[in-house]
């Protein structure tokens, strides 16, 4: 395969002629042409002087245009070397466009490849599992009073009882029994049925 390393270059001699030839290490030959080694047309126009070169390009392209501007009259050979490097840099930068959108949706479609896995990676919850939800703790009942002691012994019975009654079952004195009952009556919560014999009210739960 043809490398694209051939170039085709234009220089201008001593007698303001103008030479036009092609090669793959131009260095080498500009040398060439002004030691005398070179073309034959510019071995006795010395010094030369390089006046312009094409972009590289295979050897077959560079033979073709080094032939087209050999057609041309001097005030063109310029422009047509550099009319071959406008167009190879307008292919240059196509070619770069189509390069740059490609990278795009490449980059566009790693993005989506990245937010896929992203996905399964993620942990899923095991069927049949149902995690277990704490029940709160039960409040601690109020610890009954001594009105609550002696209101419960009363709404159990439906007679009714008598002070030395509910002294002997709460092991409280006559004193304390009586500030119970006068505080029970005050609320309504109990109602006398006879001298020292109580009973529930109908307003008491």
């Amino acid at each position: 395969m043809d490398k694209k390393q051939w170039v085709v270059y234009l220089i201008r001699c001593s007698d303001e002629s103008l030479y036009c030839g092609t090669s793959n290490n131009l260095k080498n030959r500009l040398e060439a042409h002004n030691s005398g080694k070179g073309a034959k047309y510019t071995r006795f126009r010395r010094p030369v002087e390089l006046v312009a070169v094409s972009p590289e390009m295979t050897k077959s392209d560079a033979l073709k245009l080094e032939y087209r501007v050999k057609q041309l009259p001097a005030s063109k050979k310029n422009l047509e070397l550099t009319k071959e490097e406008n167009k190879m840099t307008r292919n240059l930068k196509k070619d770069l466009q189509t390069v740059n959108k490609d990278l795009k949706a490449l980059v566009k479609k790693t993005e989506s490849l990245l937010k896929t896995f992203d996905k399964l990676q993620k942990p899923k919850a095991k069927p049949g599992k149902v995690k277990a939800v704490k029940k709160a703790p039960a409040k601690k009942a109020a610890p009954a009073t001594a009105a609550d002691t002696v209101l419960a012994i009363i709404k159990r019975s439906k007679k009714g009882v008598d002070t030395a009654a509910l002294m002997e079952k709460t092991g409280y004195n006559k004193k304390k029994i009586s500030n119970l009952i006068f505080k029970l009556r005050k609320q309504g919560k109990i109602k006398s049925v006879g001298k020292g014999v109580y009973l529930k009210s109908r307003l008491s739960k």
